[in-house]
């Protein structure tokens, strides 16, 4: 019942909004607070399952590289908390983008420039463990390429995922 939307601007390069689904009708969708975007570029966004914790993606000052993967608790009031960059463990100096929480709440997928892609951006995947991101896994041929993969989405079944991919012949 929740969409997040991207809306590209000259003035701030970018930023998330959310429109909440009320029977049959989309709301206008709204800017999220300050604490998720800046004068800087904010992309990919991604909602755990519970709805408490919110995933996205800037390349704000002081993070680790290019673009990092950031996250924000709700708070007591509904509004979404002080942002924390997610670490070294997962983000690179390279860029990461695209980041998505399974429903089962310990399986992020993301694309990366960093942790030897193929080439372009590859899809990778980390569980949390202990309070721990593990080392990222390449989910390799024939999803990557040597050109840019991104967006990967998988069912809440596990069954079935999708992405976005730079393919010969596509």
């Amino acid at each position: 019942s929740k969409l997040f939307v991207f809306r590209s601007s000259y003035e701030d390069g970018g930023d998330l909004y959310q429109s909440t689904l009320f029977g049959l009708d989309w709301e206008e969708p709204t800017r999220l607070n300050k604490n998720i975007n800046t004068k800087y570029h904010e992309s990919s966004v991604s909602l755990s399952y519970d709805g408490r914790r919110l995933y996205f993606v800037s390349n704000r000052d002081n993070g680790i590289g290019d673009r990092d993967i950031y996250y924000c608790e709700i708070a007591v009031n509904g509004d979404w908390g002080l942002p924390k960059n997610i670490g070294t463990e997962i983000n690179t100096k390279y860029g990461e983008e695209a980041v998505f929480m399974h429903p089962d709440g310990v399986t992020m997928y993301f694309s990366s420039k960093g942790h030897n892609s193929m080439g372009g951006y590859d899809i990778f995947k980390s569980t949390l463990e202990n309070g721990k991101w593990q080392k990222p896994v390449n989910l390799g041929f024939p999803i990557n390429g040597p050109d840019d993969d991104v967006f990967f989405v998988v069912s809440g079944s596990g069954n079935r995922a999708y992405f976005a991919g730079t393919k010969p012949g596509g």
